[in-house]
C-alpha cells in the first residue's frame, strides 16, 4: 500500500513538473517574440546590416528546446510582418523557424555545452538562414528587400555574381555575425541560469 502510495506521489510530482516546464516555455515565447522585435527594428530603423531578430528566437530555444524555439521564431516574423504591414515579410519566419530548431536540438541533445557547440551552432544555424532567405528575398522581393544586406548583395551583382548567388553570399558574412552574436548571448545566458530553468526542455524518452 505505501509502495503504491509512493508510486503514485513520483508520478503526480512528475505530471507537474511537466506542467510547470510547459507553463515557463509558453510564458518565455512572448519574451523572445519581444527581444527580436525589438532587435529588428532597431536594426531597421539604423539601417544596419545586420537583423539582429532571431537574438530571442535562439535565447529560448536553447532553453526550452526546438518546439518552443521554432514557434517563438516564426511568430517573431508573424508580428513584424503585422506591424509594418508587410505580409510577405512573414516568409523569412521559416529562416527564423530553423534557428529555433537547430539550436533547440543542439541543446536537447547536449551539443551546447562548450565553445565548441557554440562555433559549431553559428556555422549550422548561419548556413539554414543563407539557404532559407536568399530564394525568399529573390522570388519575393526580386533580390532587394530594403534592409542593409542589399548594398552587400549590390556588390556581389556588381562583381558579375548572378542574383541567387549574390543573395546568397551576402548573407553568409552577415549571418556568421548577427547569428554568432546571437548564439554567443543564448550560451552566456544558459550558462548563467538556475538548473531549473534549465530543465525546460523535455527529457528525452529512455531507450527500452
Amino acid at each position: 500500500m505505501e509502495v503504491k502510495q509512493e508510486n503514485n506521489q513520483v508520478r503526480k510530482s512528475a505530471t507537474i513538473s511537466r506542467k510547470t516546464r510547459t507553463t515557463y516555455a509558453l510564458i518565455l515565447i512572448p519574451i523572445g517574440i519581444a527581444i527580436n522585435v525589438i532587435g529588428g527594428i532597431i536594426a531597421g530603423q539604423l539601417k544596419l546590416p545586420f537583423f539582429m531578430d532571431s537574438i530571442g528566437t535562439i535565447v529560448i530555444a536553447a532553453i526550452t528546446g526546438p518546439l518552443i524555439g521554432g514557434i517563438t521564431g516564426i511568430m517573431t516574423n508573424v508580428v513584424l510582418g503585422l506591424m509594418h504591414g508587410d505580409v510577405l515579410g512573414m516568409a523569412f519566419g521559416l529562416a527564423n523557424l530553423a534557428s529555433g530548431v537547430i539550436i533547440g536540438f543542439m541543446a536537447k541533445y547536449g551539443w551546447f555545452k562548450n565553445w565548441i557547440h557554440v562555433a559549431l551552432a553559428t556555422v549550422f544555424v548561419t548556413l539554414a538562414n543563407s539557404f532559407i532567405a536568399a530564394p525568399i528575398v529573390v522570388f519575393l522581393y526580386g533580390g532587394v528587400s530594403g534592409a542593409g544586406v542589399d548594398l552587400v548583395v549590390a556588390g556581389f551583382l556588381a562583381a558579375g555574381q548572378d542574383i541567387f548567388s549574390s543573395a546568397f553570399l551576402a548573407r553568409l558574412p552577415i549571418n556568421l555575425v548577427d547569428k554568432g552574436i546571437a548564439v554567443i548571448i543564448a550560451f552566456l545566458i544558459l550558462k548563467k541560469l538556475p538548473d531549473t530553468m534549465k530543465n525546460l526542455i523535455p527529457p528525452r524518452k529512455a531507450k527500452k
